[in-house]
């Protein structure tokens, strides 16, 4: 009895999920509304940044395992990795804040002279680029992206 209700449940349940699948829109990231380096030192860097984000699904969809390159001023700083989980609400548009941070990686340079040499010339060009992976219950989506940001330094 309880094999044919499992094997009943299956019925129902796989049509229910492709269904699932084939309402799925794209989340549309409107605009970047602030880049901020919150600290940096010679392990690594903070960022905080502020996204307008879109979400046309009817369900939350959970940010998560990203995948992403950090540089600043084209040289490689190190893998982002996020803070916090993020969540984006059904039906909505907000804005997001993405809290993240990455070690210093690339190629030896001290972090800090990047830094210097920002305070010095008043910005610095924060690009990142990868994957990150959006999550609605079981379903798991892995989303491509790059932004770049003209970040400046407060002297």
């Amino acid at each position: 009895m309880a094999r044919r209700l499992l094997g009943t449940a299956w019925v129902v349940l796989v049509p229910a999920l492709l269904v699932g699948c084939a309402s799925y829109e794209d989340v549309i990231l409107e605009a970047v509304d602030e880049v901020s380096i919150t600290s940096m030192d010679d392990q690594g860097i903070a960022i905080r940044a502020v996204l307008r984000v879109h979400n046309p699904n009817n369900f939350k969809i959970t940010v998560q395992d990203p995948d992403v390159d950090l540089f600043i001023n084209d040289a490689f700083i190190g893998k982002a990795l996020l803070d916090s989980a993020v969540g984006l609400s059904p039906r909505s548009t907000e804005h997001v804040v993405i809290p993240m941070h990455a070690q210093l990686q690339g190629a030896g340079i001290p972090l800090l002279l990047f830094g210097l040499g920002a305070a010095l010339g008043g910005e610095m060009r924060l690009r990142a680029e990868g994957t990150v992976m959006g999550r609605a219950g079981l379903l798991r989506k892995r989303f491509p992206f790059k932004l770049e940001e003209r970040v400046e330094m407060d002297h």
